[in-house]
């Protein structure tokens, strides 16, 4: 299920986005155990960008009450998430997060890659918030501990030109690795102090190679006249068959995550499940209107390709 999902949302978020940039540092090491280490601006639709854009397949540490029903729960285990529980949901949740690191431990253990947001919350904001102590507990044991691991930390920079509208621009920049070497344990608080403060440096680092590359493409963007129109001459038709669909949906979400970080992670979870759906209706709609079945399905399949001459207009 992970790979399928993985490849199929990698093609609907290119519909759903403006650019998405993918920026290295430093190289990925293709093997070995991997803890990346991200910024948080926009909920579940970032670890949904680092999944399906960085070549490496990794578990995912998620607050843990999202994980209350036992359908959803079943489903998002099937996805490699682990969950993560906070002082806010109860302390009668507390003790399953220590599972929850020991299943952590055991995934890096075994040479896996494990995604973790270190700021703890989202916000719909580029900046950087205080770090929270989970990321820098799973490093100390996996260098400190009884079972030391040959952990390398990749911190990860996400900016979003804006949030909540049609085809945003993400950037996704690694920065330089961390290793076991440059982190001296003289005990496990102050271990976790002075992580978090080489952890904040690499972000910062990160974020202004990732501002510097931004500025770099804004400056050097161009595009012919004649290509603009005829992309521009495609998108109506793309607003034309698309429109009820789309706008429909964002109304919906809009209400449903009024005062949340969700809108993203909601809109484009509702739009890749009933994409399929909304295809049909097309072909049917031109059927009704006269065509044949042949010219409803030539109409049906050019739909996306309508939509990302819309994203390349809109960018």
């Amino acid at each position: 299920m992970y790979l399928i999902l993985r490849k199929t949302v990698r093609m609907a978020l290119h519909l759903y986005c403006g650019r998405i940039r993918v920026l290295h540092v430093e190289a990925l090491p293709i093997t070995g155990p991997l803890l990346l280490a991200s910024n948080h601006p926009n909920s579940f639709f970032d670890a949904l960008i680092i999944a399906t854009h960085l070549d490496r397949r990794m578990y995912f540490l998620a607050r843990g009450d999202v994980f209350r029903k036992p359908r959803i729960a079943k489903l998002l285990y099937a996805m490699n998430l682990i969950p993560i529980h906070r002082l806010s949901e109860g302390r009668s949740e507390l003790h399953r997060t220590q599972g929850s690191f020991e299943r952590s431990h055991d995934i890096l253990l075994n040479g896996s890659s494990m995604l973790i947001f270190s700021e703890g919350l989202s916000v719909n904001e580029n900046g950087l918030r205080s770090l929270g102590k989970g990321t820098a507990r799973i490093a100390y044991r996996a260098w400190h501990g009884n079972e030391p691991i040959p952990l390398a930390v990749v911190p990860i920079w996400l900016h979003y030109d804006t949030f909540h509208r049609p085809f945003m621009d993400v950037t996704l920049a690694t920065g330089a690795l961390m290793h076991a070497k440059n982190e001296v344990a003289n005990s496990e608080p102050s271990f976790l102090r002075k992580f978090n403060a080489d952890l904040k440096e690499h972000f910062v680092a990160t974020g202004e190679f990732a501002d510097r590359h931004i500025e770099a493409n804004r400056r050097n963007e161009r595009s012919s006249l004649v290509g603009k129109v005829i992309v521009g001459a495609m998108t109506v038709f793309a607003l034309l068959l698309h429109a009820p669909w789309y706008f429909a949906l964002r109304t919906f979400t809009a209400k449903r995550t009024k005062g949340t970080v969700f809108f993203d992670s909601v809109l484009f979870g509702l739009l890749y499940i009933t994409y399929p759906i909304w295809l049909m209706a097309l072909v049917l709609i031109t059927k009704l209107l006269g065509s044949s079945w042949f010219e409803g399905m030539v109409v049906a399949l050019n739909a996306p390709l309508w939509v990302y001459a819309l994203r390349k207009y809109r960018s």
